[in-house]
């Protein structure tokens, strides 16, 4: 797919395209030379490039959402080549302040368990946002993730229906994902899904997040040791 696309394009993007991003990824797809998508489910923003000329000068046909910071409509333009990073980044930026920026619609007290427990990982591998996990490692958090998966529904009420749901849907796609994503968004997924089931009380916290299984999964990550119950405190 790569030598359908003019090497200058793929020369100008290189920075992003072989770093494994939290807030976009690609789409593989043959509509468009390249697609990057946010990797917010409740979000239609993207970054196309659709098309590419030589006359007048070496352009491309950049499709991107939002316009900009003023407004979320599509902006579809021809770039010259050499303004696609800044563009692009452009784009990037928008997508980055808006996961920063605090609102009425965040959960806050979910985002506080998830930042606390992200920052226990200590993740200093300069590899972090490429590579993935470990496979004993993968082993090792995808039966946490069953036992979350399995047992967590029984625990359901009329009031948390939704949010219990939700916490289903997050394990299913971080299972999904624990081969072919790199170890920051997996970390940070795991994070968030720790965060909601920590929003749901104490008996949710003894029941899944007991320390012994959090240092259980955080040591392996840290790459401290791979071997499984000799972790446990």
């Amino acid at each position: 797919m790569k030598k359908k696309i003019p090497l200058q394009i793929l020369k100008t993007l290189e920075p992003f395209l072989k770093k494994e991003s939290t807030i976009f990824e690609i789409i593989p797809q043959d509509q468009y030379l390249i697609k990057f998508v946010g990797k917010d489910k409740n979000s239609d923003f993207h970054f196309i490039i659709e098309d590419f000329k030589n006359q007048p000068a070496f352009s491309v046909l950049v499709n991107r959402k939002p316009h900009s910071d003023l407004a979320t409509k599509i902006d579809r333009k021809w770039v010259n080549v050499n303004l696609l990073e800044k563009e692009f980044q452009s784009w990037v930026n928008i997508l980055e302040e808006y996961d920063n920026i605090k609102s009425i619609f965040d959960d806050n007290i979910v985002e506080a368990f998830a930042n606390e427990y992200y920052t226990e990982f200590e993740i200093i591998d300069e590899d972090a946002e490429i590579n993935p996990l470990k496979v004993k490692q993968i082993l090792l958090l995808d039966e946490h993730l069953e036992k979350i998966q399995n047992n967590i529904e029984k625990y359901k009420t009329e009031k948390n229906e939704a949010e219990i749901d939700n916490i289903i849907n997050e394990v299913i796609e971080l299972r999904e994902n624990l081969t072919k994503k790199s170890k920051k968004w997996v970390i940070k997924k795991l994070s968030v899904v720790w965060g909601k089931i920590s929003k749901q009380g104490p008996i949710l916290i003894k029941e899944f997040l007991s320390e012994g299984s959090k240092y259980l999964i955080k040591e392996s990550v840290k790459f401290i040791a791979e071997k499984g119950i000799d972790l446990l405190p």
